[in-house]
């Protein structure tokens, strides 16, 4: 999948910028749940190996819906990774980030 495009199937924790890559100034991320029977909890964080800081925490999308961020994505991907962790039934979650 090209980078910047993720489809999660499973409940997971997915690395979606990882430290390694300086690429912490987002423009936008959209988290859809592209399941339009079962909404999906996530949880979007920052984690530096140790510790870890929520910008969205146990948040249920409904089925269908898409959870579109394009304000304040900026931080410091040399010593943070941004993940998606999500938990439900049927999960298909698509993820843009520009």
């Amino acid at each position: 999948m090209e980078r910047g495009l993720f489809n999660i199937t499973s409940a997971t924790t997915t690395t979606l910028v990882d430290k390694t890559t300086k690429s912490g100034n987002l423009e936008s991320i959209n988290i859809c749940n592209c399941n339009q029977d079962e909404n999906v909890k996530i949880r979007l964080f920052l984690d530096d190996d140790t510790n870890q800081t929520s910008i969205v925490e146990n948040l249920n999308i409904p089925g269908g819906i898409s959870l579109f961020l394009d304000k304040g994505i900026t931080f410091d991907s040399s010593v943070l990774s941004m993940k998606l962790q999500t938990q439900g039934t049927g999960i298909d979650v698509n993820v843009i980030i520009k």
